[in-house]
């Protein structure tokens, strides 16, 4: 197919990074896939399995369970909050408890730390690791002598001496008495309590924005849980998604992420079962939290709940109910962080409980709230699915003009309200896959398709802008991560060359475009698509072919004459990218099927 691009002479506008925003909702995997622990329900939290008496992940470390052992998930004696794991031997024969399928690698050593106390008198307890073949000979072990009565930390190291992906550990009181345990933990030796390498992987995409601790969470996310020493911190029944709520990656570690990074930070307010005073002293803390490193609190965004135009949300309430709690809310968070940015929620209409019941959103906000607002806020995940992948690329990228869509009709209704306001789309995504049903915490597979629909919604962005203020890509890590890590290993979804191709080019100057492209199969859009951003240090244009089959000659008008273009190209929709470059000459670029560029012009 022939398309001709060209700058189309109107006057640039500024486009911020922010429109390269991400979430990070600590939700299902993502706070112990952020965790550098490689056990399960490390701090024993419950219920107990009411055959044994011990804690879900955890299982009896010898097959015949039941003669001269006692285990009690016993409620009240804890460290960290919740219940501790007792293991009582009064038969003198070895006992104990231990998790399967724990991924080790050849080489590495581990620290197991366990939080314990003890009872009548000393005991020495057995650490260690070995194949899930009970008869083969253990791999390593480490003994920790437990002569304290009141909690405290053992300490002992492993080194692994092989690569095994469903190792055992194993906790083991070889002798009469009682013990104690409110927590274990195997981590990487030297690493510390967090991952630092997603840090680095997060890294990689110079994160702009982050919002925290994310969307439906928020609404039962208690931010004093995430603070202070991570071994006091409890972990939590998840009323949302009926999971655990972890809090070892907590406000603290967000806000020094973002501060070491020079990342804008963005907190979602617990609204569904929080209160304005908790979310008050939130603010008060945080600006607390900067200046006693010496920092004056940077520009921050402060968004006042999630989703609670939705049936599905806790705390879900009409638009009148909403305009009240901005009122309860706002002065607080503003009065203790003045340098705030408050976002709402603003969809056209909630979602009552009854199915079908719709009620006005937008409009009390904007009629009766706008002096307490700065951004007005949607979400929105597109998607469409046809087993003929022709057919699947029109439905998913006709889905996609919905966000636009969705962005200038709220912009039009701020407008025609005579309010000053610009929007945010603070979630958005294309959900193809993932399901809490499946066993596989919330996975969504993202492939070549899922990298053609964010480069053209990035390219849609920069023409919205600097009215489009922001925008969170959902979501960063493990659930429907852009990075995942289930293991030792981090991985990359195509999703972060996407991003990574777009970061240098902003914060810049957008030039419309007028591209002339004949329209995509089966579609009302475009095939080709773009975006064209100039910044001090130089101008890039975005191309974006989103033909399944076929090629595009693409002929530059009003460009140099020759160039170099970075390519991201898919052999197959639900594949990944092959990465390339390409130079061209006499304004003509070849652009391959399924394929995206960055050209660097000058």
């Amino acid at each position: 197919m022939q398309v001709t691009v060209r700058p189309s002479g109107e006057a640039a506008h500024f486009v911020p990074a922010t429109i390269l925003g991400h979430n990070l909702e600590m939700c299902i995997g993502v706070g112990p896939g952020l965790s550098s622990d490689r056990l399960a329900n490390p701090k024993f939290m419950g219920p107990a399995n009411p055959d044994n008496g011990i804690a879900r992940g955890w299982v009896s470390g010898w097959n015949h369970n039941f003669l001269g052992t006692h285990y009690e998930l016993t409620p009240g004696l804890y460290l960290s909050g919740g219940e501790a794991q007792l293991i009582h031997n009064y038969s003198g024969r070895e006992r104990g408890i231990l998790q399967i399928d724990r991924k080790i690698r050849a080489g590495e050593t581990l620290e197991v730390t366990l939080w314990v106390r003890g009872q009548y008198h000393p005991v020495t307890l057995r650490a260690g690791l070995r194949p899930l073949d009970a008869g083969k000979p253990i791999y390593c072990e480490a003994t920790l002598a437990i002569t304290r009565t009141y909690w405290h930390a053992v300490t002992a190291t492993l080194t692994a001496p092989v690569d095994d992906d469903a190792a055992v550990f194993y906790i083991i009181l070889p002798e009469v008495g009682m013990v104690w345990i409110d927590q274990a933990h195997l981590r990487p030796a030297g690493m510390g309590d967090i991952r630092t390498d997603v840090l680095a992987a997060f890294d990689t995409l110079d994160i702009p924005v982050l919002r925290f601790p994310g969307g439906c969470i928020s609404t039962s996310y208690h931010w004093k849980n995430g603070t202070g020493p991570r071994h006091l911190r409890p972990e939590e029944h998840d009323p949302v998604f009926k999971f655990t709520l972890h809090y070892e990656f907590g406000t603290d570690e967000y806000l020094d992420y973002c501060l070491s990074r020079g990342v804008t930070p963005q907190i979602s307010v617990n609204v569904g079962t929080g209160t304005p005073e908790e979310a008050a002293e939130w603010a008060a803390y945080v600006a607390r939290w900067y200046r006693d490193r010496g920092v004056e609190p940077p520009l921050m965004y402060w968004q006042i709940g999630n989703e609670h135009y939705g049936a599905w949300e806790i705390g879900s309430m009409s638009g009148e109910q909403y305009v009240e709690v901005l009122r309860a809310y706002v002065p607080g968070i503003r009065a203790n962080y003045p340098n705030c940015r408050i976002i709402a929620l603003g969809v056209t209409d909630g979602e009552l409980m009854r199915h079908g019941e719709r009620a006005p959103w937008r409009a009390p906000i904007l009629e009766q709230a706008a002096e307490l607002v700065d951004v007005l806020a949607i979400q929105h995940y597109c998607g469409g699915w046809d087993d003929d992948p022709v057919k699947r690329q029109a439905l998913v990228m006709g889905s996609a003009t919905g966000i636009s869509a969705s962005l200038r009709q709220a912009l039009d209704d701020i407008a025609a309200a005579g309010v000053e306001m610009t929007v945010a789309m603070t979630e958005w995504n294309m959900w193809q896959y993932a399901s809490h049903h499946d066993n596989r915490d919330f996975l969504e597979k993202y492939d070549v398709q899922h990298g053609l629909f964010v480069a053209t919604i990035l390219a849609d962005y920069t023409a919205l802008a600097p009215a489009l203020e922001l925008a969170n890509f959902y979501n960063l890590f493990n659930v429907m991560g852009i990075f995942s890590a289930h293991g030792p290993e981090v991985e990359a979804s195509p999703l972060a060359d996407i991003f990574r191709l777009y970061r240098p080019a902003v914060p810049g100057q957008a030039v419309p475009l007028a591209i002339d492209s004949p329209a995509l199969e089966g579609a009302e859009v475009p095939a080709v698509t773009g975006a064209y951003l100039t910044t001090d240090d130089g101008a890039y244009l975005f191309l974006v072919n989103r033909s399944v089959t076929e090629e595009a000659q693409v002929k530059l008008e009003g460009f140099p004459p020759s160039g170099y273009a970075d390519l991201l190209v898919g052999d197959d929709l639900l594949g990944g990218w092959q990465a390339g470059a390409q130079c061209f000459e006499f304004n003509t670029l070849t652009l391959p099927p399924m394929a995206v560029a960055r050209v660097t012009v000058g």
